[in-house]
């Protein structure tokens, strides 16, 4: 692969807050598969990040997480309403599928990956809740923020929970860069989560700077309950589980995820300003947390390359080519003056 810049938070570092808390917990003998010193404290120290009762899973992966929550609320014969281009359709193998032991998808359309609540209200008619000849409605998953950097508002999340729980549906929240969509909203994790109407989330880290740690989160004992049986059988109970239960602990402490998650979202504002004044430039998506999608003209290609920078081409159909630049919490701030450089140097006047 080309060395692309501003590729992705995934292949940002460890932070350092995060890896010494590591190094500290590599110490001495724990007992294994979770009960360790450093797991039995998660669940109370989450719960208080939670403002209420919380039952946490840690996996290794956001497509075991969101797997796994959405395993646990589908039955085989159920079938999950996401939209067509989320990360549980387009880049996961068939997990959610697989985790369920073969429910099915229903895909809605929308602008910039958001479900409003009028398309899911329309799906939910056109598919017939209750009949025997199709799917049972099993569960709503959203992503925030959605594929395209977007966020939900809360009040479209608490609609679309209503609609899903009247129609007898749970609601899962992928949450891979939700710390980044808390931050832009100035929502607390209550607020983004159950007070919405959220069931079960996977709660991502690793994009915003743990390694190989994120969690599924219910607050329902009934589907921890199932979570708790599936964790294991899906083979997530790891043996060593103090390794990933200080990360998570450890991106709570200070604040650390609201701090990295201002600092990328920053990051990609100060990239989207220094494209809107250049010409040819089109930001595809409305830029609310560290991912920028733009269509940008060859001659600003060529004079980012001049600077040594190289963007990772994205599509945008109908649109076409574009760019998609994801900023994370420790982007070298030469990069980014040089992307402003460029931008400046290209022209500020718009065709």
């Amino acid at each position: 692969m080309a060395p692309y810049h501003f590729n992705s938070d995934n292949g940002a570092p460890v932070c350092e807050q995060v890896m010494n808390a590591l190094v500290n917990c590599n110490r001495g003998v724990e007992v294994a598969y979770g009960a360790d010193r450093f797991t039995a404290t998660l669940a109370q120290v989450y719960s208080n990040f939670f403002e209420r009762e919380t039952f946490i899973f840690p996996v290794p992966t956001g497509t075991a997480g969101n797997g796994l929550a959405l395993g646990a609320i589908t039955p085989p014969y159920g079938t999950i309403f996401s939209h067509e281009g989320a990360h549980i359709v387009t880049t996961e193998a068939g997990a959610p599928e697989f985790y369920s032991g073969g429910g099915r998808m229903t895909l809605l359309a929308g602008g910039h990956r958001k479900i409003s609540p009028a398309a899911l209200e329309h799906s939910l008619q056109s598919h017939g809740i209750g009949n025997v000849h199709h799917m049972a409605v099993s569960a709503l998953s959203l992503t925030q923020a959605t594929e395209a950097g977007v966020v939900y508002e809360l009040d479209e999340l608490r609609a679309l929970s209503a609609i899903a729980h009247k129609a007898g549906m749970k609601v899962h929240l992928d949450g891979a860069r939700l710390a980044n969509a808390m931050v832009h909203l100035g929502a607390t994790p209550a607020e983004m989560t159950w007070k919405a109407g959220v069931d079960v989330l996977t709660f991502g880290t690793i994009k915003n700077g743990t390694m190989n740690a994120e969690a599924v989160i219910t607050f329902d004992s009934e589907i921890a309950r199932i979570l708790s049986v599936m964790h294991k059988r899906a083979g997530h109970l790891c043996s060593k589980m103090r390794y990933m239960s200080v990360q998570l602990l450890s991106y709570l402490e200070d604040e650390l995820w609201r701090r990295n998650a201002l600092q990328a979202n920053r990051n990609a504002a100060r990239i989207a300003d220094a494209l809107s004044p250049c010409a040819g430039v089109e930001l595809v998506h409305p830029v609310h947390i560290n991912e920028v999608f733009a269509i940008l003209p060859a001659s600003l290609l060529e004079a980012l390359r001049d600077k040594d920078i190289n963007l990772r081409p994205w599509s945008f159909s109908p649109k076409g080519q574009g760019f998609r630049m994801v900023m994370s919490y420790c982007d070298s701030t030469d990069e980014i003056q040089r992307f402003e450089q460029a931008c400046r140097e290209h022209g500020s006047s718009k065709a």
